[in-house]
């Protein structure tokens, strides 16, 4: 769809999910758009050196799954002409949690199950394909350039890793999507901005995953399980989803220092250590084809940046650069998909409304991402607290959403394991785990 011009160039930095979006819905208003990635280009759906958990499981929750549709028409289908399995949730998918099993359901939505390289695969492939995309691989951004003003962000240096040669680029928009890692903050303090306030929670969590060949006659009636630890006392759990070329991925999970270990006798054993038996039952008799990865997640940290007051213009931020939450929920694809959605809705405001300023476009982003994080990251710290060893500092509410959600969680009842699946995917609001219907069958019915 063809859109008036908000600028000449525009540069992103990373080329993670965040910046592949971003990048996608930079190109309908800006003439250029540079993506910027330290990594060398991948060739193959391979995991990379800048993407550490890219070994373990991902999920497409149905939000993400959306926006990825209406960015990139047609893009399921080719998902599933690459490998990817599509599930429908309370027939396919079975989840034990809070100490039961979710009840299976008719109706429920359907989501899709892949490795990560290979989704990033697939969205990369659509990204290069546009005319006025062009990403530059094996370079970093060192260093903003500010106007003689000190107000505007307006070029960033940029530097070759293999020759350190460096050049500085021009542009009337960036956007930092370089995620956790990303030397933002110091550039901020360099220039004398204020930097956000940080929200830090330290879950002591770890999971360890593996490819294993697709048992013979694989006939299973549920194609995916998850088993999350009933907290506090329970700290381990458990998964399969299938994914592309006939393999399972699976993950075993661990809270409070319990890691699952990365040798396949003890994967095994850790596995038979969950309260149900379901997953170790389901890959025991399989191959683990290449080895077990294992990723420590020590630190959860959201940066508060609609709570500042000044901040460069011409500058965003979005991805895990703004929020990194447990990575165990599956969160983080949907959370920059909604992102890149809110930023397609701000910048063709801008295009109705004939302002083409850009002058005020980082506050209001700001504040329409904070939205989209208030719920996912409220949803997985609130997992994380459970535990008493984990750091940080509590939501003054936490001790009644926890009941409540617990009361959710173990309904034993279709509709309201309906909704909560429509939550925890982004397509309804946590509002609607609050209505008579809800209540009534959660609380009363019984």
């Amino acid at each position: 769809m063809p859109h008036r011009e908000l600028g000449n160039r525009a540069i992103v930095i990373g080329s993670g999910f965040a910046g592949l979006l971003a990048g996608r819905v930079l190109s309908d208003y800006f003439k250029q758009v540079t993506i910027i990635e330290r990594d060398t280009e991948p060739k193959e759906p391979k995991p990379r050196k800048g993407v550490p958990q890219g070994h373990h499981i991902h999920v497409l929750l149905k939000a993400g799954e959306q926006v990825l549709t209406d960015l990139f028409p047609g893009i399921t289908g080719e998902l599933l002409r690459e490998g990817a399995t599509n599930a429908v949730l309370g027939k396919d998918v079975r989840w034990h949690l809070a100490g039961n099993w979710l009840p299976p359901f008719e109706g429920g939505i359907t989501t899709f199950f892949q490795s990560r390289p290979m989704l990033e695969h697939v969205l990369r492939s659509h990204v290069s394909r546009i005319e006025n995309i062009d990403i530059k691989y094996g370079w970093r951004g060192v260093r903003y350039g500010l106007s003689p003003n000190g107000e505007r962000v307006e070029s960033l240096a940029l530097r070759d890793i293999e020759t350190g040669e460096e050049s500085e680029q021009k542009a009337d928009l960036i956007l930092d999507a370089s995620g956790a890692g990303t030397d933002l903050l110091k550039q901020l303090s360099a220039f004398n901005f204020p930097t956000p306030r940080e929200s830090i929670v330290e879950p002591d969590f770890a999971y360890s995953s593996g490819f294993f060949e697709m048992p013979v006659n694989w006939q299973e009636k549920w194609k995916s399980i998850l088993i999350y630890p009933k907290a506090p006392e329970g700290t381990r759990g458990g998964a399969f989803v299938p994914v592309e070329e006939k393999k399972l991925m699976v993950t075993a999970a661990g809270y409070c220092g319990d890691y699952p270990p990365t040798d396949i006798e003890g994967f095994l054993a850790f596995l038979k250590s969950l309260p149900e038996p379901d997953v170790f039952d389901a890959v025991s008799q399989a191959n683990l084809i290449g080895d077990l990865h294992s990723f420590k997640f020590k630190k959860a940290v959201r940066r508060h940046f609609e709570e500042l007051r000044l901040f460069p213009k011409g500058l965003l931020v979005m991805g895990d650069a703004v929020c990194r939450a447990n990575p165990f929920f599956g969160q983080g694809i949907a959370a920059a998909a909604l992102e890149a959605q809110a930023l397609q809705r701000l910048l063709q405001e801008e295009v109705s409304d004939g302002r083409s300023d850009l002058e005020n476009l980082a506050g209001r982003f700001f504040k329409e991402i904070a939205k989209i994080l208030d719920v996912s990251w409220g949803m997985a710290v609130g997992e994380d607290f459970k535990y008493p060893g984990t750091k940080g500092e509590r939501p003054g509410n936490f001790a009644i959403t926890r009941w409540f959600k617990d009361k959710i969680m173990s309904a034993n009842d279709p509709d309201v394991a309906n909704q909560f699946y429509r939550v925890m995917h982004f397509v309804d609001k946590p509002t609607k785990l609050a209505t008579p219907k809800i209540l009534y069958r959660a609380f009363i019915k019984r």
